[in-house]
């Protein structure tokens, strides 16, 4: 299942593909899928000060896809006899998370870490990436992963966020996420910030600004 689940990933935009064991959620299921799209650099950097139409449609452009390539890898993994749940891409609930953490699996299924921004950085995209995870009850063979943070003195997502959002501290797995970011400043700033663009879903220079991208 795992060589056919990568191929169908791979061929349909996926540019890396992982598996873990999932934490606890509320479909009891105990595996994850974790993959990632990697985001147009052209467009990526267009961003300034400020995200861009093009980039908000960019943004929701690939979220479709995350969503509809989960749907279709989960109803294969049914037809095999599988359970599955699939993740939205891009969904609040409880607040400003989501029923389970693209990031945690992603870094759990040894595609990256999280940088000092609170962005998952793959290790061959950067963070110029959207995540997808599934949820499943089929079985996989995982390798237990110890993610390093990989910033080191780099601090230009800290000097650039316009919300001053960014701690500037160093990302370290089961660590609180405000250690690192004050989401509620993010978001907030965004929603008044950039109403004129897609009503304050997206900001993205933290991402525009980080060296990994260069790679």
């Amino acid at each position: 299942m795992k060589e056919k689940i990568i191929k169908f990933l791979t061929e349909n935009g996926a540019g890396e593909v992982g598996f873990a064991k999932a934490k606890e959620n509320e479909f009891g299921l105990p595996y994850s899928i974790s993959f990632d799209i990697p985001l147009s650099l052209a467009v990526v950097e267009g961003i300034t000060d400020k995200p861009t139409h093009t980039y908000f449609h960019h943004y929701r452009t690939v979220n479709t896809l995350i969503d509809n390539l989960s749907l279709r890898l989960g109803l294969m993994l049914q037809e095999e006899g599988y359970r599955f749940a699939c993740v939205p891409a891009s969904q609040s609930v409880n607040g400003l998370s989501g029923v389970y953490s693209h990031k945690y699996g992603a870094v759990k299924a040894g595609l990256g870490v999280i940088g000092k921004s609170g962005l998952f950085v793959s290790e061959r995209f950067g963070p110029s990436v959207r995540l997808g995870t599934i949820l499943t009850d089929c079985e996989f063979d995982t390798e237990e992963v110890k993610p390093v943070s990989g910033c080191g003195d780099c601090d230009l997502c800290v000097k650039a966020c316009p919300a001053m959002a960014i701690t500037g501290q160093h990302w370290a797995p089961d660590e609180e996420r405000e250690k690192i970011i004050d989401a509620k400043a993010c978001s907030d700033y965004m929603k008044k910030a950039f109403q004129h663009i897609g009503r304050g879903a997206v900001c993205g220079v933290c991402m525009r600004v980080c060296p990994k991208n260069k790679r």
